[in-house]
């Protein structure tokens, strides 16, 4: 699980690329007036990373709406309904781990933030393991804060051109999805295992991160197959499903406006992927290349 939610959320190497027709897409056909735009991000990856954001960022100023996960334009609103879900009632993570364990997650996070599980163990296992990626990523790059991530950056165009900005998931929707689709004991087994497996984690970033800013989703997608964190079946939450529940609204969403989706790149990858599902679905889906 650990690796995955790091793949999601937490990408980011210190070079430049141009950015390739396998994380940008043209979606036209099926009687659209308009074309719409695909793109798939890494959600802290930073903007100057991709050589060619500015030209991307002008297509996401020219679409009608920036739809993405969720509507991240007000940071502090999303993050406090994050956090309220993110709580634990009855239970803190101590009644979850054994002491050995307990003392070993409680380390790392004072060696980290100057903060333990005395302060932090009321947040449910999958908060406290996205927190420790975020952590650790920040740690690995030589950074001192969190960058504004490029989903951010697009919704912030729209807004500065009057445009609409559409969630496909409310906050609500997704802290379930991230912080609910497991048990509270599977999530702290979990924890444990990141923390244990820290060193194997900071390589696997290494790797991915190349494979993203050379936008090779294969080479993702083949990266993400070696984990055997998560059973099939509980991949499908953080995937397969979503992409089914956005297939749903993106249709009519279409055919309203022409809109610039960002997601996170993993969304676009194999038969279940958003841009397998569009083609299947009737539309003409091509790759943007920059010139």
């Amino acid at each position: 699980m650990k690796k995955r939610i790091i793949i999601a959320l937490l990408i980011g190497f210190a070079c430049t690329v141009g950015i390739q027709a396998q994380i940008f897409w043209k979606v036209s056909g099926k009687g659209l007036v308009k074309p719409s735009y695909l793109f798939g991000t890494h959600h802290l990856i930073e903007k100057d990373q991709l050589k060619d954001f500015d030209k991307v960022l002008n297509y996401a100023g020219q679409a009608d709406a920036v739809v993405g996960e969720m509507d991240m334009t007000d940071m502090v609103a999303m993050q406090t309904k994050m956090m309220q879900v993110a709580v634990m009632s009855g239970t803190t993570i101590k009644d979850l781990l054994s002491a050995e364990d307990y003392a070993l997650v409680d380390t790392e996070f004072k060696q980290l933030i100057g903060a333990g599980l005395g302060q932090l163990g009321i947040l449910k296992p999958m908060m406290l393991q996205t927190m420790y990626a975020s952590l650790i990523y920040l740690k690995s790059q030589n950074l001192t804060k969190q960058p504004e991530g490029i989903d951010i950056l697009f919704q912030k165009k729209a807004k500065e051109n009057n445009k609409a900005v559409i969630g496909l998931e409310t906050i609500e929707q997704q802290s379930a999805i991230l912080f609910d689709f497991l048990s509270l004991k599977r999530q702290a087994d979990l924890l444990v295992k990141s923390v244990k497996e820290k060193q194997k984690g900071i390589e696997l970033l290494k790797r991915l991160n190349e494979a993203y800013l050379s936008a090779d989703l294969k080479k993702i997608s083949d990266i993400d197959a070696e984990d055997d964190d998560l059973t099939a079946e509980e991949r499908k939450p953080l995937y397969e499903n979503r992409n089914d529940a956005w297939m749903k609204q993106l249709p009519a969403l279409f055919t309203k406006q022409s809109c610039f989706v960002a997601v996170g790149c993993m969304h676009l990858i194999g038969d279940s992927g958003l841009v397998a599902q569009l083609k299947k679905a009737g539309y003409t889906v091509e790759a943007v290349v920059m010139n």
